[in-house]
């Protein structure tokens, strides 16, 4: 078989195993990219590549510039890298290739970096009170605004909540398919659910199309399962309209989420559950965002502040 031949293969055998059509497609495009520059080394097959050749691709693609003329970040080359050791993993197991070059390469390291902005909950409010409620598109994203804040979900796990999904009566919300192909099940507070429900009983039955029957919850303008540009832009609209200079999206609201939770003592074992991360270590970046607090408890505390 052909290297772009045994891609194929992979790919369908991610699909197989219900990968995210997302993952699916970032991981061809990567083995495909890998591929071309195997090509321009003189190897035309996986079973030919060596450790060198990937170390020598993981040094240019750390050195490369995107197109916003920055060098490729950590974390993309790691993204790279990854979607090698998975290729060259699955063809080892399948015996399509007698050792696995990519198996001792190690990930670059990457910057613990903390949440790009965090919105304080006074400027949450003001952006919550933006969307003109008298109107159906306003209501609707009011109470777009509303879930993003008080479930921390992200955009596209939004856009796919079905009318069957809520639970008002309980206050819970199922997000089937998250990021992982996983489902979760988190609390709606009390007052997403009262904007819940009147756009259920009052708003979304004026978006409905007859004939375009859908069960989605968030409905365009013209009755259709909400896109997420369009949910993007709404966010970006009514933070602009509150005099929010910073550069606010969905995972804005997301990071805000947790980490005014974590400021008013959650457990960061219940965060990590609402945010819907494997592994605890992600979840506590929003740990180290609390230090933003420190200044204010030392300016409070600290016997020298109260000094003349």
């Amino acid at each position: 078989m052909t290297f772009t031949e045994l891609i194929d293969e992979y790919t369908d055998h991610l699909r197989a195993i219900n990968r995210a059509a997302t993952t699916i497609k970032v991981r061809a495009s990567h083995l495909r990219r890998f591929r071309d520059y195997a090509s321009g080394c003189g190897v035309d097959h996986p079973s030919r590549v060596t450790a060198s050749i990937i170390h020598a691709y993981q040094r240019l693609l750390s050195r490369s510039v995107n197109a916003r003329g920055n060098l490729n970040s950590p974390e993309l080359c790691n993204r790279h890298l990854a979607a090698l050791k998975g290729f060259f993993r699955y063809l080892k197991r399948e015996d399509h290739t007698a050792h696995d070059p990519a198996a001792e390469i190690e990930y670059a390291t990457q910057p613990k970096r903390l949440p790009s902005a965090i919105l304080t909950p006074r400027q949450v409010r003001k952006i919550l009170r933006r969307p003109d409620t008298r109107t159906v598109l306003g209501f609707r994203d009011r109470t777009i605004l509303e879930v993003f804040y008080s479930t921390a979900i992200r955009r596209r796990e939004l856009i796919r909540i079905t009318i069957d999904d809520v639970n008002l009566e309980a206050g819970l919300l199922t997000i089937r398919q998250g990021k992982g192909m996983k489902d979760r099940v988190v609390p709606l507070g009390k007052i997403a659910c009262r904007y819940i429900e009147t756009y259920l009983n009052g708003i979304r039955p004026d978006l409905v199309h007859p004939d375009r029957q859908t069960r989605a919850l968030f409905l365009s303008r013209i009755g259709r399962r909400m896109d997420p540009s369009t949910v993007k832009h709404l966010v970006a609209k009514h933070a602009r309209a509150a005099g929010i200079k910073a550069r606010v999206t969905p995972h804005v609201f997301r990071h805000s989420c947790a980490t005014h939770m974590l400021q008013n003592r959650a457990n960061i074992r219940h965060i990590q559950e609402l945010l819907g991360h494997n592994q605890l270590t992600t979840t506590q970046k929003y740990v180290r965002v609390t230090i933003t607090d420190l200044q204010e408890a030392h300016r409070r505390h600290h016997p020298r502040e109260k000094d003349r």
